[in-house]
């Protein structure tokens, strides 16, 4: 009874209570950062979206399509009379250093290195997927475009649109020569708009050990590459999607 008392008087006192409500936020804030900061980076490339031309393009976001077993989750796709755009959406700060063909690319804040998949990689991988699935449309082009919407500081050699999201409509307009006619265009959206999400009926496949060390290097939540990264307790394996996947595997 008396350790009732006590809590009662505490949790009286208005001024504690808040006190434990902002200790909470904080905890369930520090945790949640790496998601939030990947939501409000969408969000903003939606904003900027919205001040295309509904009628010349088509938009849809957070589209999921499957290749050979594997989901590639694409942040934005844009059907248009152009061709379609596909955007991978990264929100990091201070200095990124990166190559087009390289396996991975570097942020560095002050004397810190961490590593990330090369995201022009990753995107050329939705593109391939895309392919697979819209195969009656062979001369299809294709622009994928890497945009950053966070405070980074971009040092990358590409052959391919690595652009903060400022620049990201001027870079889309820039592609005028028409490509597919306004009826293929509203077809290929409206069949993208059926294949999303949708898991399609996969033989079982007998795997030999190239398809087996394949898979060990995918993160078995989200299929992206996994790397190898070193922290406080030594080096581990992590998901190259972070922070939207959060996936780890410790080394011996």
């Amino acid at each position: 009874m008396k350790a009732l008392e006590v809590f009662k008087t505490i949790f009286d006192n208005p001024l504690f209570v808040l006190i434990i409500l902002l200790i909470v936020l904080s905890i369930v804030f520090q945790i949640l950062k790496p998601k939030i900061k990947g939501f409000l980076g969408e969000l903003l490339i939606r904003f900027v979206l919205l001040f295309l031309n509904k009628n010349a393009y088509k938009i849809i976001h957070d589209v999921k399509v499957f290749y050979n077993g594997l989901m590639s989750q694409i942040d934005h796709i844009i059907v248009s009379k152009y061709g379609v755009f596909v955007i991978e959406t990264k929100n990091y700060k201070s200095w990124i250093f990166g190559s087009e063909n390289a396996y991975e690319w570097t942020q560095v804040i002050f004397n810190n290195k961490y590593k990330l998949y090369n995201p022009v990689k990753q995107n050329l991988g939705h593109i391939k997927a895309l392919q697979a699935n819209l195969t009656d449309y062979p001369n299809l082009d294709y622009f994928p475009i890497v945009v950053f919407t966070g405070s980074a500081r971009l040092k990358v050699n590409s052959s391919y649109p690595v652009i903060k999201f400022y620049r990201l409509l001027k870079t889309i307009k820039s592609s005028k020569e028409i490509n597919i006619s306004e009826f293929t265009r509203d077809e290929i959206y409206n069949l993208l708009l059926k294949i999303n999400g949708n898991v399609p009926n996969i033989e079982t496949k007998k795997f030999d050990n190239t398809t087996i060390k394949q898979k060990n290097n995918l993160c078995p939540v989200c299929n992206s590459p996994l790397i190898t990264k070193r922290g406080k307790f030594g080096r581990f394996m992590g998901c190259t999607d972070f922070p939207r996947c959060r996936y780890t595997k410790r080394l011996s």
